[in-house]
């Protein structure tokens, strides 16, 4: 182990923060590309659509994207006004009624993101550069193939629902929201009283008959918004970025916050993936949109309607994976900027700083094990391990260890932040995987554990709020759900968030939802599958650590 001369590890060091947004001193340096850069940059590639879970990297992708290419617009949802939407008195009564706003969603994201690559490319700031470029653009347009009498209708229609588009987005959509506004109270009359007066719970006032009206005006004003117009104008933008050296790039971002109500969020992601689709047929501009997976499950089961396929999307992600070999390339990066920056120009590795073991084993892998294939995972790994070597040159393996203890407890919270939206009380479920060997088979759950765990949850008022886990305890304490049942639930979804690996039969290995298999069914566990739970959390479950006995152990994921 060559010691980097005069080097000190010091409490306030780390290789970087968590979150890519603070990551500001490591990142812009220690970015480590897979080939996913140039598939983003390819317009006629398909992919736009980045997906990975919590700490994958999605975000540093698109920051290194931005700070890549010259012609880009970012737009983050939290600056769009999107709550102007559901603060909206009318969209929220009708849609409280039933009427169905996913054209009006998708007139929206088309408008904003037609304007913001229009106004971006060409310049636009102010009324006099946008006459210039329209008129500058009906010459160009004239000896194309596409009509002129398209290219007037598209006019038009930027004069009705942006006719100041070189305005920041935030105006763009209150406008377009105010012109559809407008055009349902015109359609829509409420007895007694203005649509603008009304709120939701007037909906009780009304007859059957007079909902039913209702619902079925404000449905054909929606149902009719601008899809002609719209698709002229996709044909005016191809014909505007017709110069391949100046292809025009809008990133979406950070769509898992809370930015709009959840029952509108859904919604409105849904309809941005829709009309990120249609943007194929602009062949010099790309719309790439990074979704957390998770999320992207949530809305596609809450948006589904008849006849949805979810593999014809396939072609449109851009699903984030990562080998051994390029999370040691992250750390290796990271440790060698951290060194140079105030000790050292010479190159510096996770060899020359790390134990060459950890017990048997190689240490780099005994990292690697312990993570979910991310690069934060890693990075939190080793930033305890700095914790635990201050003012030393090299850390230890007692101190890797000690390290992977307050690791371990930092994993499962951070995994109980992934899902709380749509399971608060995950982390519950890890009381039945508590001190159990690190291999065992199903049927070792017996049903006494499970009613003992579900009444102890219940009359303890150990559960937060209701969720599918405590509504099946529930279930099984009123003798409505058998406890196998119950395990069979857990167990499925335990292997989906990657708490534990699964061996279906002997003639199987055992299998990880992080190396990409995501679904499998309660149908196929049975009492015999055997579990593995992830070695990122065997330290905080007190799970025995017998890496290197023969039991079958298989590791957290594959060496792919």
């Amino acid at each position: 182990m060559a010691k980097p001369e005069q080097f000190k590890f010091r409490r306030i060091d780390q290789i970087g923060a968590l979150d890519a947004q603070q990551d500001g001193v490591y990142l812009p340096h220690c970015f480590i590309d897979t080939g996913d850069i140039d598939v983003l940059l390819d317009c006629r590639d398909p992919r736009r659509i980045v997906v990975g879970r919590t700490g994958s990297g999605k975000t540093a992708l698109m920051r290194r994207i931005a700070e890549k290419v010259d012609r880009v617009s970012v737009l983050q949802p939290e600056h769009l006004a999107l709550n102007y939407i559901s603060n909206s008195t009318i969209l929220r009564f009708v849609h409280g009624l039933g009427v169905k706003l996913d054209p009006f969603f998708r007139l929206l994201w088309r408008h904003v993101l037609i304007v913001e690559i229009l106004r971006g490319h060409s310049g636009i700031v102010s009324k006099d550069s946008k006459a210039n470029f329209l008129e500058r653009l009906y010459e160009r347009v004239a000896g194309k193939p596409i009509q002129v009498t398209k290219f007037k209708r598209a006019m038009d229609y930027l004069e009705k629902f942006g006719g100041e588009f070189w305005q920041d987005t935030e105006h763009r959509i209150k406008e377009v929201t105010e012109t559809v506004e407008k055009d349902i109270k015109a359609a829509v009359s409420i007895p007694g009283g203005s649509l603008l007066s009304v709120g939701a719970e007037a909906s009780g006032h009304l007859s059957t008959v007079e909902k039913q009206e209702i619902v079925t005006r404000a449905q054909t004003v929606v149902n009719r918004i601008q899809v002609r117009e719209l698709t002229e104008m996709l044909e005016v933008l191809d014909a505007v970025l017709d110069d391949p050296q100046q292809r025009y790039y809008v990133l979406v971002d950070r769509l898992d916050e809370d930015w709009v109500d959840d029952h509108l969020r859904y919604g409105l992601i849904r309809a941005l993936i829709e009309t990120v689709r249609e943007f194929h047929k602009i062949r010099h501009a790309k719309v790439i949109v990074a979704l957390r997976l998770d999320l992207l499950d949530r809305v596609f089961t809450a948006t589904r309607d008849a006849g949805f396929q979810q593999e014809k999307y396939e072609t449109e992600l851009l699903r984030i994976r990562w080998t051994r070999e390029g999370l040691t390339r992250v750390l290796d990066s990271r440790i060698n900027h951290l060194v140079k920056r105030t000790y050292t120009n010479k190159l510096v590795t996770h060899r020359d700083v790390l134990p060459a073991k950890v017990g048997r084993q190689p240490t780099i892998d005994y990292m690697l094990e312990r993570t979910l294939m991310r690069p934060r995972d890693l990075i939190q790994f080793f930033n305890e391990c700095i914790q635990q070597a201050e003012d030393k040159p090299v850390i230890i393996e007692k101190a890797v260890r000690a390290a992977e203890g307050e690791y371990s407890r930092g994993r499962l919270g951070s995994l109980a932040d992934e899902w709380f939206t749509e399971f608060p009380n995950l982390m519950m479920l890890k009381e039945l995987f508590k001190n159990r060997a690190s291999v065992f088979a199903v049927g070792d759950i017996s049903s006494s554990e499970v009613e003992d765990y579900c009444l102890q949850s219940l009359t303890q008022s150990k559960f937060k709020g209701t969720d599918q886990i405590s509504e099946a305890a529930g279930e099984v304490i009123d003798r409505q759900m058998e406890p196998r049942a119950f395990v069979l639930n857990a167990i499925e979804l335990m292997y989906r968030i990657g708490f534990i690996g699964l061996k279906l039969d002997a003639t199987q290995p055992m299998v990880w939802s992080v190396d990409g298999r995501r679904s499998i069914s309660t149908a196929e566990i049975t009492e015999s599958t055997k579990v593995q739970i992830h070695r990122c959390f065997w330290r905080v479950l007190g799970i025995a650590d017998r890496s290197n006995e023969s039991e079958g152990v298989e590791s957290g994921h594959s060496k792919g």
